[in-house]
């Protein structure tokens, strides 16, 4: 049976969490919602941002890697993050981001780079964000980002990779699209046969929101059923999450909505320090040192 999801969240690689963080918080108005390390090596740091609850959908996400060299975007790789904003606020956003970086406009939306070179784009859309979920600061609630809207694969075949999403999420691709509950997946076609090589702002992967815990096990078995390469089922805490790669080689994760992140730490003060899922807590000091050894105060 079919379910219409979203996305979850995007991450990416940025070779300065200072930069993505000021930039991220202080020019995009994103609320930083866990401030955190990569559960996979707990000596890089992982940083979240989206609106005031996290909400899944609006999450985008950043490993901070240190000397992080540029990327090459090769035959397969994931990019572009486009972002909804409330309509009427377009021209708002012009004055704010050409101030900080060049910008190309069009009637409708803005296209800009972040400071590790990610490709972004702000796209018009007739909604606003609910009073809980705006984030305080100095941009008006009507301006606000109102969450994902749509990333890329580009792709050496991209059939193989819509029957991929047509499969696991059991949809109908529109022209070259997987359409999801409030913006798409868009496959485009590669005009390379090099090798891509992971730097700074590239994606390591999208994930698309589940429901619960079953259904994600449902996925796993549907992915194993039609020879799908399953890297790891993990529970991250803050959301359970499945890890499969498309045909052409690209990670994708399935990842629940809940419990969300105010599981460790309160909503008001949830990203201000160091945030760790409950199996991690035993290695909160150990974590600090490190850190602070290279000069790193979570608390900033």
């Amino acid at each position: 049976m079919a379910w219409m999801t979203k996305l979850h969240h995007v991450s990416l690689l940025t070779q300065s969490a200072a930069e993505t963080d000021a930039f991220y918080r202080n020019v995009l108005g994103l609320r930083r919602v866990k401030n955190t390390v990569n559960q996979e090596n707990v000596h890089m740091r992982h940083l979240f941002y989206g609106d005031n609850l996290g909400t899944p959908g609006t999450v985008v996400t950043f490993f901070a890697i240190d000397h992080l060299g540029s990327r090459y975007d090769g035959a397969n790789f994931l990019t572009d993050v486009h972002l909804w904003i409330p309509t009427g606020s377009l021209t708002a956003w012009h004055s704010r981001i050409s101030a900080i970086c060049p910008v190309s406009a069009t009637s409708d939306s803005l296209r800009f780079d972040d400071p590790s070179g990610v490709h972004l784009v702000l796209t018009e859309h007739p909604e606003t964000l609910s009073p809980e979920a705006v984030v305080d600061n100095q941009i008006p609630a009507a301006e606000q980002i109102l969450g994902l809207a749509t990333t890329d694969l580009v792709v050496q075949n991209p059939q193989a990779s819509l029957d991929f999403f047509s499969t696991m999420l059991n949809v109908d691709v529109i022209n070259d699209s997987v359409p999801l509950a409030n913006g798409k997946i868009q496959v485009l076609p590669s005009h390379s046969d090099a090798i891509h090589r992971f730097g700074r702002g590239s994606m390591d992967h999208v994930a698309v929101s589940v429901t619960d815990d079953e259904q994600l096990l449902n996925l796993a078995t549907r992915a194993k059923q039609h020879g799908y390469e399953v890297e790891e089922l993990a529970d991250r805490g803050w959301f359970k999450s499945l890890y499969v790669r498309e045909p052409n080689g690209n990670r994708i994760e399935f990842a629940t909505t809940t419990p969300g992140f105010s599981l460790d730490e309160p909503l008001e003060t949830m990203g201000q320090s160091l945030g760790l899922p409950p199996r991690f807590e035993s290695q909160r000091q150990a974590i600090l040192t490190y850190f602070n050894d290279k000069g790193v105060d979570f608390n900033d």
